[in-house]
């Protein structure tokens, strides 16, 4: 029932952010759905252009052409093995010229030649150099990062330290953490939830959004949660949602204490005497809008939409 202060979260996230300014920093080019150019698969598949990103945070990761294919290889394989670990994101390798071998396996479907150099022109990249550019789900250009020289590349560590730190949610320090953790619903699965039955996550399976991590009771989960993230997390913060909307405070939950509904998943403090989930369903026509309303006053957030 504490309202726990999330001051170091949101610091360390700051100084990431600020430890990895070099080289990365806001741009004003253009919007992925005002970019032309059309880059190839390099092994079967259609083509590609930014604005067919739309919906999902975007990568674009640029590399020149180099006779050091085992490096590029290594680093196209990192960033595929890691990926699942970021949610609501694509991540594409653009090339300037096909090189004589990636990597040789299911990651090459992430890989894209830029034939005429078109995209990287556009983008005002040089074709010498290796770079990322990174749009928001509306196709503006979030951040970017510019190497010096093409064997110079962003490690998936850094990138994944910068990306969480651009992205995380303004109100991350109202949000129901744990005390320097980032992890969500003690660790529950949010996709199990939809299903009737929640269950803790493994930490095997976890995934970050908007500065949250979220664990899963499986890969499959993981990959419906990264493939709309916002359909699954709870309301409020993860606050109690009778305590929200009653006193407009916030309560700690019991994690098994739950309703969905609409698409919305709200969370309920429950203890020996009282169970807050009972007591919403008897005013929940009402509740549920002032919820909605002192969460905004709270957090500044938009309560999630669901499926209403």
């Amino acid at each position: 029932m504490k309202n726990v202060r999330r001051l170091g979260l949101v610091g360390a996230l700051v100084a990431a952010s600020v430890a990895y300014a070099a080289g990365l920093a806001p741009q004003n080019g253009p919007s992925a759905a005002d970019i032309r150019a059309v880059v190839k698969p390099i092994s079967g598949g259609g083509a590609f252009s930014p604005k067919d990103g739309s919906g999902k945070y975007l990568a674009l990761q640029f590399l020149p052409a180099s006779s050091d294919d085992e490096s590029t290889s290594a680093l196209v394989k990192d960033y595929a093995a890691n990926l699942p670990k970021l949610a609501g994101l694509r991540t594409v390798f653009v090339f300037s010229k096909a090189p004589a071998k990636v990597t040789g396996d299911a990651s090459e479907s992430m890989v894209y030649i830029d034939e005429g150099g078109g995209l990287f022109s556009e983008l005002g990249l040089s074709a010498s150099s290796a770079a990322l550019v990174v749009f928001d789900p509306e196709g503006r250009e979030s951040f970017r990062w510019t190497g010096d020289g093409p064997q110079k590349r962003l490690p998936y560590s850094e990138f994944e330290a910068r990306f969480t730190a651009e992205t995380q949610s303004p109100a991350l320090k109202d949000y129901n953490l744990p005390k320097g953790s980032r992890l969500a619903i003690e660790g529950y699965d949010p996709v199990s939830y939809f299903a009737g039955r929640p269950v803790k996550g493994d930490p095997k399976f976890s995934s970050t959004w908007r500065g949250v991590m979220y664990q899963f009771a499986d890969a499959a989960n993981r990959d419906k949660f990264n493939a709309n993230p916002d359909a699954f997390t709870p309301t409020y913060g993860g606050w109690c949602a009778t305590a929200m909307a009653y006193k407009a405070s916030k309560v700690e939950i019991d994690p098994t204490n739950f309703k969905v509904k609409d698409g919305r998943l709200h969370l309920f403090y429950k203890d020996f005497f009282s169970d807050a989930l009972k007591e919403w369903n008897k005013h929940e026509t009402e509740w549920e809008p002032k919820a909605d309303t002192n969460w905004k006053k709270i957090s500044g957030e938009q309560p999630h939409a669901g499926t209403k």
